[in-house]
């Protein structure tokens, strides 16, 4: 009798086996698609051999059911469900009565690797970020981490099999920019199992409005930092109190806005004594300051050198020709 998708269920040898597994990849994680292909179960009798590959491997069923096993369990996997192997993890079929199916899989790498999570630890989860990345000033990265359950039946699996068969077509017609068209459809795939778990998590993934009102600020200063801006109309363009933006901007920030602007400057500024030969003081009156000496002091509280200074040590040879 055929396995009708309401009637899956998990074989597992173990307990709460490795099927309950979580894992972490960072944002800024590199995909590199290595193969993907559609397996009919039938008509693949390698299938119940056992494999290992040297890549993670996403595995999604699109017709039927799937008995797959990795490591030491077993499981019977339904349309639209997703499983993801280890690299080097053994994994291969098991044969019953009426399991019969086709899937989309897919190797690929990823660098960093992923981490095994624990979901109950919920501080670690931190999906609401509120960095300082926001400012342009700040020469950091944020890795964000996307939380991707081992075993997972999307509420969207129409959608992620479509994805799954553009990226077979794109790995088996390869022409232009394949490579690159195969990550992006891994990425997306890989974000849209990461969403609806996230979702379907009921986990609070709302930013508080004082960080809306942070991020606003942020790109009004960073569009208009050479400009004299009041007390009166920044409340006047943020339709805030100039007392809370300070608040919220030093929460956030971790300084003043007052600093912010002055770190724009000299950032701007340090561009232009670089790359231009204008004299400090045009340099100084194009950046927000009508004062050259005012500028000149500002800049070497910040740098630690004067504007000239450090022009001079930008153009010394020894900068240019020791590579």
């Amino acid at each position: 009798m055929a396995i009708h998708e309401r009637d899956c269920v998990f074989y597992t040898k173990n307990i709460g086996g490795s099927h309950s597994m979580y894992y972490s990849m960072s944002r800024l994680s590199i995909l590199d698609v290595r193969w993907a292909d559609l397996l009919d179960t039938q008509k693949n009798a390698s299938f119940y051999r056992e494999h290992y590959n040297p890549y993670y491997e996403l595995i999604v069923v699109a017709e039927g059911t799937v008995n797959l096993r990795a490591g030491d369990d077993r499981m019977t996997l339904c349309m639209g469900e997703s499983y993801l192997l280890k690299p080097w993890e053994p994994h291969g079929g098991w044969e019953s009565d009426g399991a019969n199916g086709k899937f989309y899989w897919v190797q690929f790498s990823c660098t960093p690797g992923m981490n095994e999570f624990v979901l109950n630890r919920a501080s670690d989860l931190n999906i609401v970020h509120a960095e300082r990345t926001e400012l342009r000033t700040v020469e950091v990265r944020h890795e964000d981490q996307l939380i991707i359950p081992r075993l997972y039946r999307s509420r969207h699996r129409y959608k992620l099999l479509d994805l799954f068969d553009q990226l077979r077509e794109t790995m088996e017609r390869p022409e232009g920019y394949f490579r690159f068209q195969a990550t992006l459809l891994l990425a997306e795939m890989l974000r849209g199992i990461a969403t609806d778990f996230l979702e379907h998590s009921h986990l609070d993934t709302a930013f508080p409005i004082s960080y809306i009102t942070f991020r606003k600020l942020v790109n009004l200063l960073n569009n208009s930092y050479e400009r004299e801006m009041t007390k009166q109309a920044l409340e006047r363009l943020m339709d805030r109190k100039y007392e809370y933006l300070c608040q919220v901007f030093k929460k956030y920030a971790g300084t003043t806005i007052n600093h912010y602007i002055q770190q724009l400057r000299v950032q701007r500024a340090k561009h232009l004594l670089r790359h231009t030969d204008k004299n400090v003081k045009t340099i100084a009156k194009e950046v927000g300051y009508e004062e050259p000496f005012y500028f000149s002091r500002m800049f070497k509280k910040i740098e630690g050198v004067s504007p000239q200074h450090y022009r001079e040590q930008d153009a010394a040879p020894d900068k240019h020709t020791a590579k």
